[in-house]
């Protein structure tokens, strides 16, 4: 399988300004002004010390991600200078490890981002050892559900749909899209 994560990410790098800024179109037309910021590398050995201490082989485009960064900010609003904390913030291998410590993330499987309010993904553990592709789970609130997607596959979409929550978007129809605002 090739994986072309890292031809997504450097489409989106282009698109940034000198200062990693640029202007989105969001819903119904609102223009917002966003910041991406990128972690260095993950070299193979910090990738594979993490494998062996948590007994799991990690998707390998999530280690294609994590051998470019190790951890990202991704669509973070910018309001009058100041960044807002929103967009998708995928975390360092550390930044798992403190995550994996929340009890009621860790029972999930390995959490490896957050996003929007109170959203988080998860690397189901359970299909990532029967070989299943579709390995990436999102916890909303207390809601967990299978995105039916792998890693590479989320963040190309996300970065497509600027940083929307793009897999909600079939609940939204004519009849009820205008009572959910």
């Amino acid at each position: 399988m090739s994986h072309f994560i890292q031809n997504t990410l450097s489409g989106l790098k282009i698109l940034l300004n000198n200062n990693d800024q640029m202007k989105i179109i969001s819903y119904e037309g609102e223009v917002r002004e966003i910041t991406c910021s990128f972690n260095s590398e993950a070299v193979t050995a910090e990738i594979e010390k993490f494998e062996n201490e948590n007994s799991i082989k990690l998707p390998e485009d999530y280690k294609a991600f994590l051998t470019l960064h190790n951890g990202a900010r991704i669509y973070e609003s910018i309001d009058d200078g100041e960044k807002l904390g929103d967009g998708l913030e995928i975390f360092s291998l550390d930044e798992i490890k403190e995550h994996q410590e929340i009890e009621y993330l860790s029972e999930h499987g390995i959490p490896i981002a957050h996003l929007l309010n109170d959203c988080y993904l998860i690397l189901d553990t359970e299909k990532l050892k029967g070989g299943d592709p579709n390995h990436l789970n999102i916890l909303e609130f207390t809601e967990l559900s299978s995105l039916n997607l792998n890693f590479e596959i989320f963040l190309d979409r996300y970065i497509i749909s600027q940083g929307e929550a793009f897999w909600s978007w079939p609940i939204y129809t004519a009849e009820n899209y205008y009572r959910t605002r």
